[in-house]
């Protein structure tokens, strides 16, 4: 029996008809056919292909001299898409038996309530539009880059899906951590061929899909092992797709110069969310946790002019402060000032930023998010109040607008408190803005103002003495 990579070389030939092929057609006294028919007579399915006995494959009868003599012709009444074996056989030379599901068609640009921003769209459109050319035409690497969740490996694997289905080739696909522990599990005297085998296996194959570099914290060894392989793909320009969540300049810089050389490699940022904590805050209620409100409000669209010197300072100071937070949100940050001011400015594009970074960040307004909790106690609602307050309580980065206490219920500061506590003590990255001073948060709430006060883990800005955004342009007009 021919070995599978021969048989794979032999299918590029399929359909060729420069010679005659032969036949072994039996006769109604011949023994009923041993093997299994996976080609048929395209006139009536019932019986085997007439061209090559149901076999799928065929030789031609042409001279010993020509150079196709002896090597098997896939048979064009079996083409490569239609045969199901060989794809079984294939998924499982490359780890893809799990991965089946990964598909161009299933792949979403958007997501259902529209909480991916229309640059996140644009990105996912792309990166699918890029990864849909290079599975019909694989040629040089293609790196994608992104967070956790924004839909890279998916692709990867939708390029590898496609090859192996529409083209019957050969792909490997596995994760960067996964292949240095195959390498070491091989790796020893009593294993040496097998190590060999396997190593020349990823290194040869004509397309390697090599998710997740970056996570595998390789020791000197390793990273060796992972230069090797990829720097003998490189040279030799084998098709290879590369998946990292790890900047560039945090890889083996041996690596990363080569995944830079623009004209072997093209290198894809897809900007979106994880896509499991878009399904999960999908969950909540949309009306308080939607950014697409306020999409207008970003950095570069924030007005931090004034013909008062002291307002455009303060306006300068509160953008910076605001920047350079989203750039590592750690810690709390509080902005006050008067409605209008810009407060609510700052603290969207800072949640907007974040957003698109695949950060997990909820925006909403302190008045909404109790409202939200409140109708939980409707008999016709369909969500618990403890599974909305967990809900809450599990967003990773919060931007709470609009925090007021003054003429609150008890029941609202009880809430409120319980929520900042234990942002308090799980030290969780949170932006708050108010338009009430110290005094009055101190006077409303003792038990809060301990809390938000604790200059340890919140910074205050205060926005005064700017006015009204409405004030401000009327006055430089």
């Amino acid at each position: 029996m021919r070995n599978l990579g021969d048989a794979l070389d032999d299918a590029n030939l399929a359909g060729q008809d420069n010679g005659t092929p032969t036949s072994s057609h039996r006769t109604d006294e011949e023994p009923a056919y041993s093997i299994d028919v996976v080609c048929y007579d395209p006139e009536n399915r019932d019986l085997p292909c007439p061209l090559c006995d149901g076999k799928g494959v065929y030789t031609l009868d042409v001279p010993l001299t020509d150079p196709r003599f002896g090597r098997f012709q896939r048979c064009p009444n079996h083409p490569v898409e239609d045969d199901r074996e060989m794809h079984e056989r294939l998924r499982r030379f490359g780890n893809l038996d799990g991965y089946r599901d990964k598909t161009f068609e299933n792949f979403r640009v958007s997501h259902l309530g529209g909480s991916y921003t229309p640059i996140n769209v644009t990105s996912l459109y792309n990166a699918k539009s890029i990864a849909e050319g290079y599975a019909e035409k694989p040629i040089g690497w293609l790196v994608y880059e992104g967070p956790y969740g924004s839909g890279k490996t998916h692709l990867a694997v939708a390029i590898a899906n496609s090859r192996l289905e529409l083209y019957g080739e050969q792909v490997i696909f596995i994760t960067a951590p996964d292949l240095l522990d195959l390498l070491r599990a091989t790796f020893g005297s009593e294993s040496e061929a097998s190590y060999d085998a396997y190593f020349e296996r990823i290194r040869n194959v004509p397309l390697l899909v090599l998710d997740d570099l970056g996570v595998e914290n390789p020791s000197g060894w390793a990273k060796e092992k992972l230069f090797q392989l990829l720097n003998f793909r490189h040279v030799n320009q084998l098709p290879t797709v590369v998946t990292t969540n790890t900047p560039f300049d945090d890889l083996d810089p041996r690596i990363s110069s080569r995944m830079m050389q623009g004209e072997i490699v093209k290198h894809i940022r897809i900007n979106a969310p994880d896509y499991r904590r878009v399904a999960r805050t999908q969950s909540l209620d949309m009306r308080f946790n939607d950014l697409r409100l306020y999409q207008e409000m970003r950095f570069d669209t924030f007005e931090a002019e004034s013909l008062d010197n002291d307002e455009k300072a303060s306006l300068k100071t509160g953008l910076r402060m605001a920047r350079t937070w989203a750039q590592e949100p750690q810690g709390w940050l509080c902005f006050l000032g008067d409605y209008g001011s810009g407060k609510t400015h700052l603290a969207a594009s800072i949640a907007n930023d974040l957003n698109e970074r695949g950060k997990d960040v909820m925006f909403t307004t302190a008045p909404d998010l109790l409202d939200y909790l409140r109708q939980a106690f409707d008999p016709q609602s369909r969500s618990r109040f403890d599974k909305r307050f967990q809900d809450i309580l599990g967003i990773p980065i919060l931007v709470l607008d609009d925090l007021s206490l003054t003429n609150a219920t008890s029941w609202s500061k009880e809430k409120l408190f319980q929520i900042i506590d234990y942002r308090y003590l799980s030290k969780r990255p949170t932006v708050f803005t108010t338009s009430e001073t110290r005094q009055m948060i101190e006077e409303d709430s003792p038990r809060l103002a301990t809390r938000l006060f604790d200059r340890r883990l919140c910074k205050w800005f205060d926005l005064d003495p700017v006015g009204s955004y409405v004030k401000r342009m009327k006055t430089q007009s």
